[in-house]
């Protein structure tokens, strides 16, 4: 029985084809799982920050850390907090305020879901007095 050397050359690229393909590692995937948290919001009424998923649901997620501005007349002040309620310092300068004013919510740090910390984007709010503080000069009040 005589092999050609063709079949030879067959046999062989099999096996070689074979034993590389067989010897590969597949590919690895890794997935990314993304938060489901998409921004904060402040609630004017309980006076805290809160998280919201991308469905626009708030959640109970702990807020670590934020920085309040308020602004006031050509200038900013700003308080460090570090829980999702607003702080009595921070409460004590918005009940002050005699006018409209604008709050900004920077450097928002929350714990998403596994405990990792994730930054949300800033807020921009306006906060509106007491109307017991407001200057009522010239309504007839």
């Amino acid at each position: 029985m005589k092999i050609s050397l063709a079949k030879y050359l067959i046999v062989f690229c099999f096996l070689v084809t074979y034993g590389s393909a067989k010897a590969q590692e597949p590919n690895v995937i890794k997935i990314k799982k993304e938060s489901n948290l998409v921004k904060a919001v402040f609630d004017n009424v309980d006076l805290r920050l809160m998280a919201v998923d991308r469905f626009g649901n708030p959640r109970d997620n702990q807020i670590v850390s934020y920085k309040l501005w308020i602004k006031g007349k050509g200038d900013a002040k700003g308080y460090q907090g570090y829980s999702n309620n607003l702080t009595p310092e921070m409460t004590k300068e918005l009940n002050k305020l005699k006018k409209a004013a604008k709050i900004f919510f920077t450097e928002i740090q929350v714990k998403d879901e596994n405990d990792h910390l994730q930054k949300l984007p800033d807020v921009i709010d306006t906060w509106f007095p007491n109307c017991k503080n407001c200057d009522n000069k010239g309504t007839g009040y």
